[in-house]
């Protein structure tokens, strides 16, 4: 957030050690952070966020991930789990499909929220990862069209994801703000 999006893509390439020294300092200051509220009250739920992904992918390629992010990810997750967090989730908008099968493999278990106009199928990924929780994933377009269209949206994922289970139905997003206030009321 401090460098912005151009600097730090750029800076993956021009000094790879500072983006080392930065997932470094993230890990050790959320571990001090936990480490505290754990001995207190170790949380249910951690959702770590990061918006990795845009529409048309992720902003670095699996292999700058995996040497980025990969390894700081299975740490912290692995000392969350240690201290006792149920489960650990991720936020990422966009299309995230490049770099899912990593985000499972450093530990991530949850994540959310699946756009739908970025190619993200949630009944495509849970059938890919059984074993993540999704939640999101139903697309937030369908209720500035209609009731119908909500409906339509509903019966073809919510059936099968929780036969699947692992689901939590909600949008792929925020709501836009031209969603009629009785659709939504609908949907809900």
């Amino acid at each position: 957030n401090l460098m912005g999006d151009d600097r730090l893509l750029v800076t993956y390439y021009d000094d790879p050690d500072l983006i080392h020294r930065i997932q470094r300092d993230w890990v050790d200051l959320y571990t001090g952070i936990f480490t505290r509220l754990c001995a207190v009250a170790p949380p249910d739920y951690v959702l770590i966020w990061e918006d990795m992904c845009y529409v048309a992918g992720p902003l670095i390629g699996p292999k700058t991930f995996a040497e980025f992010q990969l390894p700081y990810y299975r740490e912290l997750i692995g000392r969350l789990k240690d201290l006792g967090v149920g489960v650990v989730g991720l936020d990422t908008d966009g299309n995230a499909w490049k770099l899912l099968p990593l985000y499972v493999e450093g530990g991530v278990e949850s994540m959310m929220p699946f756009e739908v106009q970025a190619g993200m199928d949630i009944r495509e990924v849970g059938a890919a990862f059984p074993r993540l929780v999704m939640i999101g994933g139903l697309d937030k377009r369908a209720l500035a069209v209609s009731k119908e269209a909500v409906d339509a949206e509903l019966e073809a994922k919510v059936p099968g994801l929780y036969r699947r289970g692992g689901f939590i139905a909600t949008l792929d997003h925020s709501v836009p703000p031209d969603v009629p206030w009785e659709n939504f009321r609908y949907y809900m």
